[in-house]
């Protein structure tokens, strides 16, 4: 049986030409580009929030190393059923819609629907902006929306961004109970985790380039915020 149990078309079918490249954008909540604003932004800005957002980066690089792993391990591919052809896009967005609504590499489990998921997840449990309900709210309305453009753009079968968002809350579950038992090592533990991932992530793809970028990035983030804390 196919991963995306004949869903892709139904939610394509309910999508006109014209909204392709909305979609597309809404993709782009679940980018790696957008969490490096959104975390960033929120250090910058909410100085109350920093030890917390600190934490939540580590996280989200620990569960690209996961996402790597994974997608290695089970090396599936993606679905052959784009929204629209590229060609039937006014030539202005056609390079756009390339850059933001196509992607390559193995697509199980879906990387934005497990990122997303860590991320906004992680956000929502940790921040003290808006209510509880509210930040849970917000938290699984973006998820949602991710996964679904994921699944229209043609990019992901339903199985993918439903076993992204179950990795992610298993992901969350195990690393906040361990970091709610070292409450004054939170960041070393969650860098930590990152860089430990990061190695799998290399292992088991090979030494594919985006698993040397991750591992590159984790050290110099872990190697960074101790510079930072000895100074």
């Amino acid at each position: 049986m196919s991963r995306g149990l004949g869903v892709v078309g139904q939610i394509q079918e309910l999508i006109p030409d014209w909204a392709a490249i909305l979609v597309a954008l809404v993709t782009q909540l679940g980018d790696a580009w957008f969490f490096v604003v959104l975390v960033g932004g929120l250090y910058w800005v909410y100085a109350d929030e920093r030890e917390d957002a600190t934490v939540v980066a580590g996280l989200a690089l620990a569960g690209y190393g996961l996402i790597t792993t994974l997608k290695h391990v089970f090396a599936l591919p993606r679905p052959e059923q784009p929204l629209v052809a590229l060609e039937s896009l006014p030539a202005l967005l056609q390079p756009l819609y390339e850059v933001t609504a196509m992607a390559s590499s193995y697509g199980f489990p879906s990387g934005h629907a497990l990122m997303t998921t860590v991320v906004y997840g992680s956000l929502a449990r940790r921040l003290s902006i808006g209510t509880p309900r509210r930040r849970l709210l917000a938290a699984v309305t973006v998820v949602t929306a991710v996964c679904l453009s994921r699944v229209a753009l043609g990019v992901h079968y339903l199985v993918d961004v439903v076993a992204g968002v179950g990795v992610g809350l298993a992901f969350l579950f195990v690393v906040e109970r361990l970091l709610a038992r070292y409450p004054t090592r939170q960041r070393p533990i969650a860098f930590s985790l990152a860089v430990v991932l990061s190695v799998v992530a290399l292992v088991t793809s090979n030494a594919d380039p985006d698993a040397v970028l991750l591992l590159a990035g984790s050290v110099g983030v872990f190697g960074g915020w101790h510079f930072a804390r000895a100074t």
